[in-house]
């Protein structure tokens, strides 16, 4: 015997609104039906906070935006910031913190390479994606990881292009001096393979200096006296225009040039004359570039991150959390650390008007390697050419 079963209205409207419930439900930890919390690590203070700081800028402009004009399919993005000092203890401890008191869905935007790096075992264990960062290494992304998702041209990339460009431009012999430090040399070793593809005879000779050294003189009475056609330089912005100033003091000619992590306004601001004519390759625009997408990364940033000046490394997180945000629009219902990754890999081609294409998937987890050629004219970075792929014959 068939029974039929009726509802009234008021019925039906409850269980479509349980309905809805177990719906959201689902969703993964930090998303309700109102907002979408991630979190975030940076260097806020100490030496590292003028690499940090401005990092942060760039993703709390980016998402103020986005909030302001509805966030999400309705909901707001919240970013919770920690400061790690760059120290990897206390990378470790936000994200335990940020994991395990705040429950974000995700880590988006975190800067610096090896505090980061130390949080990895624990975020795996916990199942969290560590995505877009502002850093990264080459054993992050081959083979890819299934948690991390970036799309940053590594260091190693840019040293390539940097060795390609000066074999393309006929520079015989040129030093790259380095920090000495694992990290900086592994980068700085990457200079001569690049140079060498050009230019199968150019020479290429490492000149590692203690990290933190201030007196740059007696490096560059050993670079004039060895009179290389160019000079790559693998370390901080302070030492860099420790190391400018000194080699204009002693009138050495040579080209000097840098990898993308010192491209910034600090650089021209503290090393003035010395750096002009200095060359680098950059992971975006300018920050001055009349594109639509960078008058709105500078409209963001005086408004939602008003102590902060335009510059490259806020530029480029406001770019990665644009594509934090696509990636979020297309991981679709429920949203959870799963679909979060895969709305990442159906990027194909995706063009945030600041950073090279970006294109991921199952087996890829950078999403660029391309690079702009840039120098110093005038007090100004001014591009050279567009975009290039950094491991390309361009």
């Amino acid at each position: 015997m068939t029974r039929s079963i009726q509802i009234g209205l008021p019925a039906l409207a409850l269980a479509f609104g349980l309905l809805g419930s177990a719906a959201r439900a689902q969703d993964g930890p930090g998303v309700s039906k109102d907002e979408i919390r991630l979190g975030s690590w940076s260097a806020l203070k100490g030496p590292f906070a003028l690499y940090g700081l401005p990092g942060v800028a760039g993703q709390t402009a980016f998402f103020g935006r986005l909030n302001e004009q509805g966030g999400i399919d309705g909901r707001k993005v919240t970013v919770i910031v920690e400061d790690h000092a760059y120290n990897p203890q206390q990378a470790v401890a936000a994200a335990r913190k940020l994991v395990d008191s705040d429950k974000v869905l995700a880590i988006q935007g975190s800067y610096a390479t090896g505090p980061s790096a130390a949080t990895f075992p624990y975020l795996q264990q916990a199942g969290v994606p560590y995505v877009m960062p502002y850093g990264g290494a080459l054993d992050w992304y081959e083979p890819a990881r299934a948690l991390i998702v970036g799309a940053q041209t590594l260091l190693d990339y840019q040293a390539q292009a940097l060795g390609r460009w000066v074999g393309k431009d006929g520079l015989k012999s040129v030093i790259v001096v380095h920090a000495a430090a694992s990290a900086f040399e592994k980068v700085a070793l990457n200079v001569e393979p690049g140079a060498r593809s050009a230019s199968p005879d150019t020479k290429v000779e490492l000149m590692p200096v203690k990290l933190g050294t201030s007196d740059y003189a007696p490096i560059a009475l050993e670079i004039a006296r060895k009179a290389p056609d160019g000079v790559v330089f693998i370390g901080t912005i302070q030492e860099l225009v420790a190391l400018a100033k000194e080699l204009k003091q002693q009138k050495v000619k040579t080209q000097l040039l840098t990898y993308g992590g010192n491209v910034g306004m600090d650089l021209i601001k503290i090393g003035g004359d010395s750096v002009e004519g200095l060359r680098s390759v950059s992971l975006s625009y300018t920050v001055e570039s009349d594109r639509p997408a960078v008058k709105e990364y500078r409209e963001a940033l005086a408004k939602f991150a008003p102590g902060e000046r335009p510059d490259y490394g806020s530029l480029l997180t406001y770019a990665l959390a644009k594509v934090t945000a696509e990636a979020i629009r297309r991981a679709g219902a429920p949203l959870t650390r799963a679909s979060l990754v895969k709305g990442f890999e159906q990027l194909k081609d995706y063009d945030t008007g600041i950073i090279g294409k970006v294109t991921l998937g199952p087996d890829r987890h950078l999403g660029t390697t391309e690079v702009l050629r840039v120098e110093i004219r005038n007090g100004r970075w001014e591009p050279i050419g567009g975009f290039i792929d950094s491991l390309g014959p361009w």
